[in-house]
């Protein structure tokens, strides 16, 4: 070997490896912290510690990283009437120009801060433009980052009223969702909200039938062990105020003879002569065959999906839901579970990296996002725990699907609702208890999650993809040829 005698050997330029940057070697470590936090810091919304920390968390984000330059083919466009100083107005130009720059959207909002009651503030998480919760609060309000071209094409934004919320769904149906980016950060306060009424009669009084698989378990409740049909049937006969109900009950064998008796006599005192109907099942156990062959008995237009294990609080929660179902474009309708010591069980299903999971479980109501309590909005699924659909709909996509006995037949359902241009909706008016697990056994519990992946990662985008309406603060850890993936479930929605 030669010597160089102190000469330092040099490789062409061209194969010399490029200098690591100090923010790619920290850029797993941020995503591992939000990751692991952000999700965990919801249940403490609202706590100022627990605000600052998620947003510290949500702001190292890779995709919020500041761009050298801002391009000027981009306008900002703000809200009319909103107090916006100098330094807010930098900083809204800075960090939805950095979004733009790593997106490549044509259009870039942000949440905010809104004022409540107690005269603290609350930051209002926005995801997804959707028609419905925008048309009921102007949620979407707020500034937009917005290219030039597709201003030019859409005209000037309409200074108030709804033909302002049409023009932003016409905004969200020209560049689609895979271009409308966001901010996950509250940049600025919005003005007090002014609540509008949510729509709470059905039209007419159509036939509801009502399924319940049963598999004749018990819990204890209030101190007493509880048979769990009995008393969720109990409850829903005192206290519903939507009364042309089918109740249509499956079970395998487990009730027995007097007990569907007495349910029977219990039903027809309640609701009338032909409204019970009992189904019985002799396949294996699948929770999707017997709503299946539940749905097939009834003679409903509407079908309500209802666990055993769930107990009626609002008096008018079918009613509620009936009349947001009736409303056009909509599909399936959920609703607000709580468990018995008052914690959220379900307000809405969040699909983040192809895996269901209910949004702010374990939290208390009122550490909900703003305005979730209120208004009706937009989610990718629901549980079947309480769920509302129509009967031709349920046709039309075939029930659920059997390759999904237990887990996850209701999110496909809605999926599949959803690819079929449905919308799915939370409906807060309608608040049930439920006991949890307790409508099957533990050891029956099959690996689905798998197959579910198989049939959706395509349409959701993949393994890495983000709930819209939940967890847009994940699109900002996905690299910008990941984060530009079309989700089809988005583009079908918005007929583009």
């Amino acid at each position: 070997m030669g010597q160089t005698h102190g000469r330092k050997r040099h490789r062409p330029l061209k194969d010399r490896p490029k200098p690591a940057r100090w923010w790619n070697k920290c850029k797993q470590p941020k995503r591992v912290l939000a990751e692991r936090f952000v999700p965990k810091l919801e249940r403490w919304r609202g706590e100022i510690w627990a605000d600052l920390w998620r947003y510290g968390l949500i702001r190292i984000q890779p995709g919020l990283r500041a761009s050298k330059t801002a391009s000027a083919d981009f306008s900002l466009l703000l809200p009319p009437g909103w107090p916006i100083s100098k330094s807010q107005h930098q900083r809204l130009r800075r960090l939805l120009s950095a979004r733009q720059h790593w997106s490549n959207a044509l259009v870039v909002s942000c949440d905010d801060w809104l004022p409540q009651a107690n005269g603290k503030r609350a930051w209002r998480q926005k995801g997804l433009l959707d028609p419905f919760l925008d048309g009921a609060s102007a949620e979407a309000e707020g500034p937009l980052l917005l290219s030039n071209a597709v201003l030019q094409h859409m005209g000037p934004a309409p200074l108030a009223g709804p033909e302002r919320i049409e023009w932003r769904r016409q905004l969200m149906a020209c560049v689609g969702p895979e271009r409308w980016a966001h901010v996950p950060l509250p940049l600025l306060q919005a003005p007090a909200p002014s609540p509008t009424p949510q729509l709470a009669s059905p039209k007419g009084t159509p036939l509801v039938s009502v399924l319940i698989p049963s598999g004749g378990f018990s819990k204890t409740i209030q101190g007493h062990s509880t048979l769990l049909l009995r008393h969720c049937l109990e409850k829903l006969l005192q206290r519903s105020s939507y009364r042309n109900l089918e109740i249509v009950v499956i079970d395998a064998g487990e009730l027995s003879p007097e007990l569907l008796s007495e349910l029977e006599t219990h039903t027809s005192s309640a609701l009338g002569a032909g409204r019970w109907r009992h189904e019985r099942s002799y396949e294996p156990y699948s929770y999707s065959q017997r709503l299946n062959q539940a749905a097939a008995a009834s003679k409903g237009e509407w079908l309500l999906q209802l666990n055993d294990d769930t107990e009626l609080l609002e008096p008018n929660s079918i009613a509620s839901m009936l009349a947001q179902a009736q409303r056009p474009g909509v599909g399936v309708v959920g609703a607000l579970l709580l468990y018995p010591n008052g914690r959220v069980q379900h307000a809405g299903v969040a699909i983040d990296k192809l895996a269901p999971r209910h949004a702010w479980a374990g939290c208390k109501p009122e550490r909900l996002p703003p305005g979730l309590l209120e208004t009706a909005r937009a989610f990718q699924a629901v549980t079947a725990a309480v769920c509302l659909c129509s009967a031709n709909l349920w046709r039309e996509l075939g029930g659920l699907r059997l390759e999904l006995p237990i887990n996850y037949g209701d999110v496909d359902f809605c999926l599949r609702a959803r690819q079929a241009g449905k919308v799915v909706l939370l409906d807060p008016a309608s608040r049930w208890i439920h006991f949890e697990s307790a409508s099957r056994g533990f050891d029956l519990v099959t690996p689905e999650l798998g197959l579910f992946q198989e049939l959706w990662a395509k349409q959701l985008g993949g393994i890495w993809c983000a709930d819209p309406y939940v967890s847009r603060w994940r699109e900002l850890l996905l690299v910008p040829s990941t984060y530009n993936q079309t989700s089809e479930l988005g583009a079908l929605k918005y007929g583009n």
